[in-house]
């Protein structure tokens, strides 16, 4: 399944949901629990046997209450009705499972037949645990995510650092045409790790609830900044020229890496378009630009007219030589954006 999709799942969940309330109270009563989300029994006809049909609306007090009966309980999807109880779940039995519980091993095999979420807890382990599809996700205690996010926002932060510090370099060892693929490689693995630490952040942040708002929004700060410097720099150094239409696959073909491809760095230049290469031979080999990061610093130029830029001109070098009427052959720039352009340019070479 989607890691979007779960994450969704796990904050109906989160503390100060409504839902999360029934669960704790659950929890503490060491009573035990199953319950299956649906949007109706007809769904799943063949695999429930009602019990006791309420279809009354949602309260945690409620459903608390219920789990103190036999079998599961059955409730809406949208959260808002409690459709059953004492209901008896019957998977295929033939569906793998790794759960040892009766609970469990019937909410994995429900949720791996029908696709819906379910949620068990443990009366012996006192663990809440959601199953959706052929996944399973146990919540941890809010002291044990809070750690484990503040760790992945203090990692971002260094990284996102290093990643900028590292943008610093290729401009500074371009300008003096000194610029190796491995310095460019070496910088993208820096921001690909930020925006990989980042979103391991996103499913505990989730479980946080409202208590991990504080660090979604510092992961945000720092990524604001981030996504779209990882971006311009990936697109940059692109050994083929890339159309408009290609750039959202080839750019998520970076952003699918692993913690383990993004350390190799042979692998970030062959998704760049480069050969198998060793690292002594990535410091061999000269790289310029196409001056699309340089385009994009520039205000109200998009990326499909930046993109136009680098195929036209092929290089920041040859970019930093052109006219305005020059400016003017390329789709999409017209009088004012190749003054705007044009001034960079200037305002560029002045620095140098």
């Amino acid at each position: 399944m989607k890691e979007n999709e779960l994450i969704e799942r796990v904050r109906r969940i989160a503390p100060g949901r409504p839902l999360r309330h029934a669960l704790n109270d659950i929890q503490q009563a060491r009573t035990g629990a199953l319950l299956f989300f649906v949007e109706g029994l007809g769904e799943c006809k063949g695999l429930i046997q009602p019990g006791l049909i309420l279809e009354a609306p949602f309260t945690p007090y409620r459903l608390y209450e219920l789990a103190k009966m036999d079998g599961a309980i059955v409730v809406s999807e949208d959260l808002t009705t409690i459709i059953a109880a004492n209901v008896q779940l019957t998977p295929d039995t033939s569906i793998h499972t790794n759960q040892t519980g009766m609970r469990h091993r019937v909410a994995e095999r429900m949720a791996k037949q029908t696709g819906k979420m379910l949620i068990a807890i443990s009366k012996r382990r006192n663990t809440i645990t959601l199953f959706i599809k052929d996944h399973m996700h146990v919540l941890a205690p809010a002291e044990i995510l809070t750690a484990e996010v503040n760790q992945r926002v203090r990692t971002a932060e260094r990284y996102s650092q290093a990643f900028l510090n590292g943008i610093e370099v290729v401009d500074s060892l371009e300008r003096a045409n000194l610029l190796s693929l491995y310095e460019v490689v070496r910088t993208l693995e820096k921001g690909l790790f930020t925006m990989l630490v980042s979103r391991e952040a996103e499913l505990p942040i989730a479980e946080l609830g409202d208590q991990g708002r504080l660090a979604e929004m510092q992961l945000s700060e720092i990524l604001y900044e981030i996504r779209e410097e990882l971006e311009n720099l990936i697109l940059d150094f692109a050994r083929e020229q890339l159309r408009h239409a290609e750039v959202d696959q080839f750019l998520y073909k970076f952003n699918s890496l692993s913690e383990r491809e993004i350390l190799n760095l042979s692998a970030i230049a062959r998704l760049l378009g480069y050969e198998q290469l060793t690292i002594p031979q990535m410091m061999e080999m000269n790289v310029k630009s196409t001056g699309i990061r340089f385009v994009r610093q520039i205000p109200r130029i998009p990326r499909h007219v930046a993109l136009n830029i680098g195929n036209y001109f092929g290089s920041l070098a040859n970019l930093l030589l052109s006219d305005e009427e020059e400016l003017k052959q390329v789709d999409g720039i017209g009088e004012r954006r190749a003054t705007s352009i044009k001034h960079a340019i200037d305002t560029y070479l002045k620095r140098m």
